[in-house]
C-alpha cells in the first residue's frame, strides 16, 4: 500500500467510526494500526507512526461521539468528521501525504497533497503550480 492508500485507509477508518461507531473497539483499532503500519513498508518513520497513532485516537473520539447520537442522519460521513473533529480530522491524512512528499517527491503525491490540503485547511496549496515547477523551486530538479 502506498502512502496515498494509507491516507485512504484513514478515510475508511473514519467513515466506519461515523457510520458504525459500535464496531470501532480496541481490537479493531489494534488490527487497523498494524495493517496500516505494515502497509507503509518494513520501516515506518517516527513521523508516520505518530500520525497513524493519532488516526486511531481520532477514530476512537469519532466513534464515541457518534455512538452517543444513535439514528443521527448526515448527508455524508465526511460531515460527521467535520462535526465531531473539525478540520483537525483531515490533518492526519494531509500529514501522511506531506511527509511522503517531503522525502520522496512524486507528481501523484503532489496532486494528492493539493487535494488533502484543501480539505484540511479550507484553502488552496500551490494553486496554479505544477509538480515540475514546485520541484525546481525545492532544488529537486
Amino acid at each position: 500500500m502506498s502512502v496515498t492508500e494509507a491516507a485512504a485507509a484513514v478515510d475508511d477508518l473514519f467513515r466506519r467510526a461515523v457510520e458504525s461507531p459500535d464496531e470501532i473497539d480496541d481490537p479493531v483499532l489494534v488490527d487497523w494500526l498494524a495493517d496500516a503500519s505494515d502497509s507503509l513498508g518494513p520501516v515506518v518513520s517516527k513521523e508516520d507512526a505518530r500520525v497513524l497513532r493519532l488516526a486511531v485516537r481520532l477514530a476512537r473520539k469519532l466513534a464515541t461521539y457518534w455512538s452517543a447520537r444513535p439514528g443521527a442522519t448526515l448527508p455524508e460521513w465526511r460531515n460527521g468528521v467535520d462535526e465531531a473533529l473539525g478540520s483537525r480530522g483531515w490533518e492526519v491524512q494531509l500529514d501522511l501525504v506531506m511527509n511522503a512528499l517531503r522525502h520522496e517527491p512524486d507528481p501523484g503525491l503532489f496532486e494528492e497533497a493539493k487535494t488533502r490540503f484543501r480539505a484540511a485547511r479550507f484553502e488552496e496549496w500551490m494553486e496554479g503550480v505544477g509538480f515540475e515547477e514546485w520541484a525546481i523551486g525545492r532544488g529537486d530538479r
